[in-house]
């Protein structure tokens, strides 16, 4: 094994126990109820949108040079900070997730604001839980709160139950937007300012991300691994996740422009 792949290994090994060392600490008893009562509202979610199409829109610097006014009437997943943009892109979010706590609790009320149905995952779950009446008091209604099930890159993506709890993926899309979007039956899944590169510009509003996990601290490698397991599990099924996505580095799935997107579905 050469030196390179031992570190990426131990490196993938290290972040897994630090995960799974996390997933344990999830597991405070008083946060049981709130984990039981989410997972039966989290059932009627399933299969809700069976067949429909989503979009899901990261906070890439290609929104800039993207036409998200042609997603007018499309349902709209959004993610961290993708709010601060919402008003130049005249769109809304019908589903928004956090997962990231330094995220949430840096735009909880920027994010409050959104007349959007909201989920928290991972350490944003556990972040909102630990100050829930506050948190609480700045929303028209509950959050969905999904569990950890541990790392996606080497657990694999074995219960395909959102009541259950969601894998990680180092990255919101995976976290949560996209086994949110599998278990509520969309068949065709848009990827939207998933740029995967922090060589340049990290954001559309030309902040760097406050998140501290993922390709921010340079393990591109599980958040690729991720993305495969999540293309697999779609394909399967008969369901495909696209990357409309202007540029960047995400080359898993396959490419397409938002432009034809919207005129083949005027075609038909």
């Amino acid at each position: 094994m050469t030196d390179t792949a031992y570190s990426m290994k131990n490196s993938g090994l290290v972040s897994a126990a630090h995960r799974g060392f996390r997933r344990v600490a999830q597991a405070r008893p008083q946060y049981y109820p709130y984990y039981r009562r989410n997972s039966r509202r989290l059932r009627l979610l399933r299969d809700k949108h069976n067949g429909q199409r989503c979009f899901i829109i990261g906070t890439g610097p290609s929104l800039n040079s993207t036409n998200l006014d042609l997603l007018k009437g499309e349902i709209v997943f959004g993610v961290n900070t993708l709010y601060r943009g919402l008003p130049q892109f005249g769109i809304g979010c019908s589903y928004y997730a956090v997962s990231d706590a330094v995220i949430w609790k840096t735009h909880h009320q920027g994010i409050s604001r959104l007349a959007s149905t909201l989920f928290l995952s991972d350490e944003a779950g556990r972040e909102y839980l630990s100050n829930r009446k506050y948190y609480r008091s700045l929303l028209d209604s509950e959050p969905y709160l999904v569990r950890n099930l541990g790392p996606m890159w080497t657990s694999g993506w074995n219960t395909k139950d959102l009541s259950r709890g969601a894998y990680l993926g180092y990255t919101v899309i995976t976290d949560i937007c996209l086994q949110a979007a599998y278990y509520m039956g969309f068949g065709q899944v848009y990827l939207l300012g998933c740029d995967s590169d922090y060589s340049g510009m990290h954001r559309f509003d030309g902040l760097e991300t406050e998140a501290k996990g993922g390709g921010a601290i340079g393990e591109w490698q599980n958040v690729f691994a991720s993305y495969e397991i999540c293309k697999k599990v779609f394909e399967e099924d008969g369901r495909e996740i696209i990357n409309a996505t202007a540029g960047g580095k995400l080359e898993v799935f396959r490419r397409m422009r938002l432009e034809d997107v919207v005129r083949s579905t005027q075609d038909t």
